[in-house]
């Protein structure tokens, strides 16, 4: 069956970008990326999540206050667009359906908070039915860290559990929707503190163990957290860059190979991606080594579906390039990079099999 992938990008002047909204491509079988359709006139549609199961595609538009639904087609992946909700927050960032796929949660960056939108049978939007407001005071650095600023909605699998990197107060906040009720459970909110100045910004769960990997945007270290039922505890925490380098580093993007055995992370400045190996016998990540990127600013990773690879967005550079894996070796898992789209100011990509 074919696999189409969606990018996502910023548009505005105020960010300095190129990008023109989502656009559509077909993946070929030799690795190849052809574009099929452009969906133009959205304004920073930077975050993607497309529901598999019932083939509908999300955005967030950051720096803004909505987000927007659309339909994927059956036949060739094309979208079709919905309609589009207010978030009741500014600068929403990230998104994540509730188990039953019949909410959207979305996380607002500057204003702190979690909302939940209903999604209908016609697949559009709802207005909001439930805020979560983050609070806490916020970290050390003056300018990153204003105040709450959820980066990333996470949810553990088979549950309505969900996790919110929090960059702004150095939290780890857990937190469970009532599906039934369509509200949060205030009573389930948990707060875990990361190292003050870390500026915890996404994570992944390791497929077969009960641990929780987070990157730190602010201070580029790699958190490993043991999950319980309902919050976590730190076990580790891995330097992300080379000892003796000083210069600026914002790290960013995580992605888990689907067997366990390596992580990845993007660094914006130090313009790599660090390879982590992650030890059979506890599951903690070691850095093996830091692959140069090919393009600037990987903003965001993720991993090709029908392709072992890494796919990198390099905002900077206007750039997606693949790389491929090789999950049997020893200290450095990426082959060489591919250049497969060129598309101005990219920061997401997802993907859907039609």
């Amino acid at each position: 069956m074919p696999t189409i992938a969606y990018t996502g990008c910023r548009t505005t002047t105020k960010r300095n970008a190129r990008g023109q909204g989502i656009e559509v491509f077909l993946l070929e079988r030799d690795g190849s990326w052809i574009h099929q359709q452009s969906m133009p006139n959205l304004v920073n549609p930077s975050y993607l999540l497309v529901d598999q199961e019932r083939l509908r595609l999300f955005c967030v538009h950051g720096d803004e206050s909505e987000v927007s639904a659309f339909r994927i087609d059956r036949a060739d992946g094309s979208l079709t667009y919905v309609n589009t909700q207010s978030t009741h927050g500014l600068n929403p960032v990230h998104l994540c359906l509730t188990q039953s796929g019949t909410e959207l949660v979305v996380a607002n960056y500057a204003s702190g908070t979690a909302v939940a939108l209903p999604v209908l049978t016609d697949d559009s939007l709802a207005p909001v039915v439930s805020i979560l407001q983050f609070t806490g005071a916020p970290g050390p650095n003056a300018v990153e860290q204003r105040g709450p600023h959820p980066h990333q909605v996470l949810r553990l699998a088979g549950t309505d559990w969900f996790i919110f990197p929090d960059k702004g107060t150095d939290t780890i906040w857990f937190a469970e929707f009532d599906s039934i009720r369509k509200a949060w459970r205030q009573n389930s909110v948990r707060r875990i503190a990361a190292r003050p100045g870390a500026g915890p910004r996404h994570g992944v769960v390791h497929p077969s163990r009960q641990l929780l990997y987070i990157v730190n945007e602010l201070d580029s270290t790699l958190a490993t957290y043991q999950l319980n039922e309902s919050d976590c505890n730190l076990i580790d925490l891995a330097e992300l860059l080379p000892t003796g380098f000083d210069g600026h580093n914002q790290a960013a993007g995580i992605a888990l190979d689907p067997t366990g055995q390596w992580l990845f992370v993007s660094n914006r400045g130090h313009e790599t991606l660090s390879t982590l190996a992650i030890a059979p016998e506890n599951g903690l990540p070691q850095v093996t080594g830091w692959v140069p990127c090919a393009g600037r600013t990987p903003r965001f990773i993720t991993l090709c579906p029908d392709h072992p690879s890494l796919v990198v967005a390099h905002e900077g550079s206007h750039t997606i390039h693949t790389y491929p894996i090789n999950e049997a070796a020893f200290r450095s898992p990426l082959g060489p990079s591919r250049q497969v789209v060129s598309t101005g100011s990219p920061t997401c990509a997802a993907f859907a099999t039609i």
